[in-house]
């Protein structure tokens, strides 16, 4: 079914419904698509006792809303525009991607602003699931500029060739020596995780708005001031580590791990249980800088929103002096969640 836009697998939803045996459905989506989930509720009204929205935050198929449903009873979740991330779900879930159904403003955008890449010849290509269905179309558009695209197959959590997420873009760096540059379909936002992994050329291509743009001097820029955060954590003796309880983003052996390193280094170092970080509750927690461990993104975008330094793992073991900042910056090691 059409909605918006967007292609919505309501028959799938339905299908989902019966073998399931779901009454309850907890309907989670992310803010620009919450329209949609208003209208699936009318759609499965007639296959379901029950259908709740949730309210709350949705930032990638990581988030899943397990406690949120439990606590209301709900049999399972139906979850929209975003694939599957977890192998196992906690409970029964089932996942409507929400595809964009027309690539006009994807053809659009790429063809007025083909200038940005010349003098490439190849490019590693990836996409946010919402575009993938054109991600073929794609490959022939920029042939025809005399550039060959890549792509790779996926490794977990990504689930599809091309696919990429805010986190996760292992198969494009595995074309590192195959590609002068990358193209990211998707966001600003998608682009610049990338920028942070690896010293080639990042483009970002925005859809939405008809943008494309290089990111190489946003992306030394950021990394100047996560440097300057790592070097004022360097006098922090209190510090609080972050685990999300959102099933993709618990990490709390990672969490374990940093607390007996901060210790082993003369710190104070307590754990702080949050299910979406709450950035004024960390303002006014007492501590004097925190490292985190549940969405990466989140020492990336919200870290101005809070004085204090919010580490990555990778950052606070430099930090720490148990790594060094060359080796892991421009890096898959960067965004790595673990130690």
């Amino acid at each position: 079914m059409l909605i918006s836009g967007y292609k919505v697998e309501v028959e799938l939803a339905r299908g989902w419904v019966r073998e399931n045996c779901i009454k309850r459905a907890l309907i989670q989506a992310p803010p620009g698509l919450r329209g949609i989930a208003n209208k699936l509720v009318e759609e499965l009204s007639s296959s379901l006792e029950e259908a709740l929205l949730h309210g709350g935050g949705c930032w990638g198929g990581c988030d899943l809303a397990i406690a949120h449903a439990r606590a209301v009873g709900a049999d399972g979740i139906i979850h929209l525009g975003h694939a599957r991330f977890l192998d196992e779900d906690p409970m029964p879930c089932v996942y409507l991607e929400c595809r964009r159904a027309d690539p006009e403003p994807l053809i659009r955008a790429l063809e007025g602003n083909m200038k940005s890449l010349e003098g490439f010849e190849r490019i590693g290509l990836g996409a946010t699931v919402q575009w993938l269905d054109h991600i073929d179309l794609l490959k022939r558009l920029l042939g025809g500029h005399g550039i060959r695209a890549r792509t790779s197959p996926p490794t977990s959590p990504l689930r599809y060739e091309g696919q990429v997420l805010g986190c996760a873009y292992q198969p494009l760096l595995k074309l590192s020596r195959e590609v002068d540059g990358y193209l990211v379909i998707g966001s600003r936002f998608h682009g610049l995780g990338l920028g942070l992994q690896t010293e080639k050329p990042i483009f970002f291509l925005d859809p939405e708005l008809g943008a494309m743009g290089a990111l190489g001097a946003e992306s030394e820029k950021l990394l100047k001031s996560r440097y300057g955060y790592i070097e004022a954590a360097r006098g922090a003796r209190d510090l609080g580590i972050i685990v999300s309880i959102k099933p993709g983003q618990f990490r709390m052996r990672c969490a374990m791990r940093l607390k007996k390193l901060l210790e082993r280094a003369g710190r104070k170092a307590e754990i702080l249980i949050m299910d979406d970080v709450d950035m004024e509750m960390l303002r006014n927690s007492g501590f004097e800088a925190f490292i985190n461990t549940a969405c990466p993104r989140l020492s990336i975008e919200d870290q101005e929103r809070v004085e204090l330094p919010i580490l990555l793992p990778a950052e606070a073991l430099i930090m720490l002096g148990e790594a060094r900042w060359e080796e892991v910056i421009k890096s898959p090691k960067y965004l790595a969640m673990e130690v």
